[in-house]
Protein backbone atom coordinates (compact mmCIF):
# COMPACT_ATOMS: atom_id res chain seq x y z
CA UNK A 1 0.00 0.00 0.00
CA UNK A 2 1.16 3.59 -0.63
CA UNK A 3 0.91 6.68 0.99
CA UNK A 4 1.10 9.99 -0.71
CA UNK A 5 -0.02 13.74 -0.48
CA UNK A 6 -1.70 15.03 -3.29
CA UNK A 7 -2.45 19.27 -4.69
CA UNK A 8 -0.65 22.14 -3.20
CA UNK A 9 1.72 21.64 -0.11
CA UNK A 10 0.38 22.97 2.88
CA UNK A 11 0.47 22.31 6.44
CA UNK A 12 -3.13 20.49 6.25
CA UNK A 13 -3.47 19.11 3.08
CA UNK A 14 -4.61 15.46 3.85
CA UNK A 15 -2.95 12.71 2.94
CA UNK A 16 -4.24 9.56 0.72
CA UNK A 17 -3.72 6.05 1.59
CA UNK A 18 -4.20 3.60 -1.03
CA UNK A 19 -6.50 0.99 0.22
CA UNK A 20 -7.60 -1.15 -2.90
CA UNK A 21 -6.46 -0.35 -6.79
CA UNK A 22 -9.29 2.39 -6.89
CA UNK A 23 -9.73 3.32 -3.37
CA UNK A 24 -7.73 5.48 -1.19
CA UNK A 25 -8.44 6.53 2.46
CA UNK A 26 -8.50 10.45 3.02
CA UNK A 27 -6.12 11.15 6.26
CA UNK A 28 -6.57 14.51 8.01
CA UNK A 29 -3.26 16.24 9.17
CA UNK A 30 -3.99 14.31 12.64
CA UNK A 31 -3.86 10.71 10.80
CA UNK A 32 -7.64 10.36 11.79
CA UNK A 33 -10.15 9.50 8.83
CA UNK A 34 -11.85 12.06 6.63
CA UNK A 35 -13.47 9.64 4.42
CA UNK A 36 -12.44 8.06 0.86
CA UNK A 37 -12.05 8.59 -2.67
CA UNK A 38 -12.99 5.75 -5.05
CA UNK A 39 -12.21 5.47 -9.09
CA UNK A 40 -15.48 4.77 -11.07
CA UNK A 41 -14.48 4.79 -14.30
CA UNK A 42 -13.35 8.10 -15.74
CA UNK A 43 -14.69 9.95 -12.66
CA UNK A 44 -13.70 9.73 -8.58
CA UNK A 45 -16.17 10.15 -6.34
CA UNK A 46 -15.51 11.36 -2.57
CA UNK A 47 -17.32 10.28 0.15
CA UNK A 48 -17.11 12.16 3.83
CA UNK A 49 -16.95 10.38 7.29
CA UNK A 50 -19.54 12.29 9.57
CA UNK A 51 -17.15 11.50 13.28
CA UNK A 52 -20.33 12.33 15.04
CA UNK A 53 -22.65 8.87 13.64
CA UNK A 54 -19.14 7.06 11.58
CA UNK A 55 -21.60 7.61 8.86
CA UNK A 56 -20.02 7.70 5.47
CA UNK A 57 -22.23 10.23 3.37
CA UNK A 58 -21.41 10.98 -0.95
CA UNK A 59 -20.05 14.03 -1.19
CA UNK A 60 -19.71 14.08 -5.45
CA UNK A 61 -17.96 12.91 -8.14
CA UNK A 62 -15.07 14.57 -9.44
CA UNK A 63 -12.97 14.70 -12.66
CA UNK A 64 -9.78 14.05 -11.21
CA UNK A 65 -8.34 12.80 -7.80
CA UNK A 66 -6.73 16.23 -7.11
CA UNK A 67 -10.76 17.92 -7.44
CA UNK A 68 -12.27 14.87 -5.13
CA UNK A 69 -9.46 15.31 -2.71
CA UNK A 70 -10.14 19.27 -2.89
CA UNK A 71 -13.47 18.72 -0.97
CA UNK A 72 -12.23 17.37 1.94
CA UNK A 73 -10.49 20.51 2.70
Amino acid sequence: MHTITVARHTASAPTLRQVRPTLWRVLRSDGSLAGYIERATERYEARRMLVSTRQVVGVGDFASIDDALSSFR
